[in-house]
């Protein structure tokens, strides 16, 4: 062999070794990045979840979509469905949106089995029979706790997720947010809610924060949270079958746009009167009225820019 095919040789084993030496940091890092997908599947999957000891007689359906791209810190949010306790069809709704910000979408199930009514699940379950129970057994605890066996589970290594709920769980989150401590929860945004716990005292709780456990020194850390109020600008049928009548939700509003604007211009009323910061926010969607996957896109927008600025 001549010296300038040897040169030639050299070269080529010297690039076969860099290419192959590349594959390998390359295949390396890709498999440190894969999420652990034998717990949650791609596409659709779920799980039966009864981890939550005060609730461990009481077990639900979460249902799931991860995307088919994802690694093992994929960022997560939960979708709360409504009254229908239709918790499949709203991860449906949601499954181009996680296909498109590349992200896991979990969706438990509070079933009619444990929880029959509305005390039950859009008000958490605090008050019941004319008395409030121990916080402990309130289902807003269900979301961190879930949030936490997704991490064990080596999911992902998010240390934050973001939850939305419509109509009935659009109801839950913002009690969520109110009466619970949603200390992992980067956005937090409830959608065409029916009615409201309001964020002052001129209402007995269910409908405002009279009587209720929350005293007036936690409204600060409240009105600090993330919280993003979605509202379709199309959600205006004040005759709505599952519009509650009360009087006390109609001087909410008599839609569920009006509400939520009333829900947001009462508390932000109350920051200043107390002189409180006030970090919560409201959008309307325009053309949209009381869908959930109307308002899917929206509300997935709203969580990616939260992401995108962190």
């Amino acid at each position: 062999m001549n010296i300038k095919h040897f040169k030639y040789l050299r070269v080529i084993i010297i690039t076969m070794v860099i290419v192959s030496t590349g594959c390998e940091d390359s295949n390396e890092k890709i498999e440190e990045k894969i999420a652990n997908t034998s717990f949650i599947p791609f596409k659709y999957g779920k799980f039966e979840y009864n981890d939550y000891e005060p609730l461990s007689d009481k077990p639900i359906t979460v249902y799931t979509y991860m995307p088919d791209y994802t690694n093992d810190d994929i960022p997560v949010i939960f979708v709360m469905h409504g009254q229908n306790r239709d918790a499949s069809n709203y991860c449906g709704d949601w499954a181009t949106s996680a296909e498109k910000y590349k992200t896991l979408i979990v969706c438990p199930e509070i079933n009619e089995l444990y929880y029959p009514n509305s005390q039950y699940y859009q008000q958490g379950g605090m008050f019941i029979d004319d008395k409030f129970t121990e916080p402990e057994k309130w289902t807003f605890n269900l979301i961190e706790n879930i949030f936490s066996t997704i991490q064990d589970s080596n999911v992902t290594k998010a240390k934050t997720y973001g939850i939305y709920g419509h109509s009935g769980g659009g109801q839950f989150v913002h009690r969520f947010a109110l009466f619970s401590e949603p200390k992992n929860a980067s956005i937090i945004i409830p959608s065409n809610s029916g009615w409201y716990t309001l964020a002052h005292y001129k209402e007995t709780f269910p409908y405002g924060l009279n009587n209720s456990p929350l005293n007036e020194n936690i409204l600060k850390e409240k009105f600090l949270l993330p919280l993003v109020i979605l509202l379709g600008e199309n959600d205006t049928d004040p005759n709505s079958s599952s519009l509650r009548k009360t009087d006390e939700a109609m001087r909410q509003g008599p839609h569920r746009y009006a509400r939520g604007k009333y829900f947001y211009t009462t508390a932000k009323s109350k920051a200043e009167e107390l002189s409180l910061q006030f970090n919560w926010k409201i959008f309307t969607v325009p053309n949209v009225g009381h869908s959930n996957a109307g308002m899917a896109p929206s509300a997935a927008e709203q969580f990616y820019k939260t992401l995108s600025n962190n």
